[in-house]
């Protein structure tokens, strides 16, 4: 019975929902907790106070939905057309990470694992069930992997072999026991292409990230101002970066799976520096409304813009690259 109704779940999932990617866990604690109770530790967390808040709940689905038993992990593919190189601090355009220039995948994939939730209530009356998608305090990506979708690769992100690395992830906690599929086994082997590639060197070694360095952490999470001496490297960057994806053998063979829901806002991928310095706060929040790029605020937008402005002085001479 188990068995049949998780290839149940996997057909609606892929076929009416349109996942990609679905696989089952249980909902057993992660190994992963320790490693990220030593990162919060280091400090490497910088100040997202909210991850040393969460740390000790993050490690165990349970804490998430009592009595939990499985977990069905989900993802959608945002890979598209491929991009020539990121251009250097002096291009005078801004730099907004490939998952941001489209539909906020919270609510995307949110009400899909709500309809997958109730399809799974209605196949196991009494059962209950919860979904996440990236806010909420679970090892997402930790998962992802003990479900099959993919492997942590030595920059962090998941990738999987066949899809690549630019996956929008969810999770559904259920208290339905279902039989796990078996996790995925690492693939990166020697290569340390997005370990390498990194301006900022924000990587200590495979799978070891300092937010406090990271681009994306830099221009989305962190609050103060930015280190002087990262400016060149975050400039163009406005928000989140793509450097350690975009050099990953994984994604250049991928194929162009984004879905219709998650379609590029065109304007959103050809934001010019002229363009934003010229936005008041009430322009940017209708630019930025119903996309990732909600999570910046207006104050933090013009820190950012000052910031890709110092970094293209500190680089020197002005040039269109």
């Amino acid at each position: 019975m188990a068995t049949e109704l998780a290839g149940e779940i996997k057909t609606h999932a892929r076929q009416a929902l349109g996942f990609d990617l679905v696989g089952i866990t249980t909902a057993e604690p992660l190994p992963g907790a320790a490693h990220l109770a030593r990162w919060v530790t280091d400090g490497a967390h910088g100040d997202m106070a909210y991850m040393a808040e969460t740390a000790h709940l993050r490690g165990d689905p349970r804490r998430l939905l009592p009595g939990a038993r499985s977990v069905v992990c989900v993802a959608m593919s945002y890979h598209t057309e491929p991009e020539p190189p990121e251009p250097g601090p002096g291009a005078r355009h801004a730099v907004v990470a490939r998952y941001a220039r489209r539909k906020d995948y919270h609510t995307v994939i949110r009400r899909r694992l709500v309809r997958l939730g109730r399809f799974i209530g209605e196949h196991a009356p009494g059962s209950r069930w919860r979904p996440a998608v990236d806010t909420a305090p679970v090892l997402e990506k930790e998962l992802a992997q003990r479900a099959g979708l993919g492997w942590l690769g030595k920059n962090t992100c998941l990738i999987n072999r066949n899809l690549g690395s630019e996956l929008l992830l969810g999770e559904l906690v259920t208290t339905v026991a279902l039989p796990p599929d078996e996790p995925e086994t690492d693939h990166c082997g020697s290569c340390t292409a997005c370990l390498e590639a990194c301006p900022t060197r924000a990587f200590d070694g495979p799978g070891r990230l300092d937010a406090r360095r990271c681009i994306s952490y830099l221009t989305i999470e962190h609050r103060g101002p930015m280190p002087e001496v990262l400016l060149p490297a975050v400039a163009p960057h406005l928000f989140g970066c793509d450097i350690c994806q975009a050099v990953c053998p994984w994604n250049r063979h991928a194929p162009r799976s984004c879905a219709s829901a998650l379609a590029t806002r065109a304007p959103l991928g050809e934001l010019t520096l002229a363009g934003l310095e010229s936005l008041d706060e009430a322009g940017w929040i209708a630019l930025a409304a119903g996309t990732p790029l909600r999570r910046l605020d207006f104050p933090r937008l013009r820190r950012n813009l000052a910031a890709i402005t110092a970094g293209r002085r500190a680089a020197g001479p002005d040039r269109e690259e």
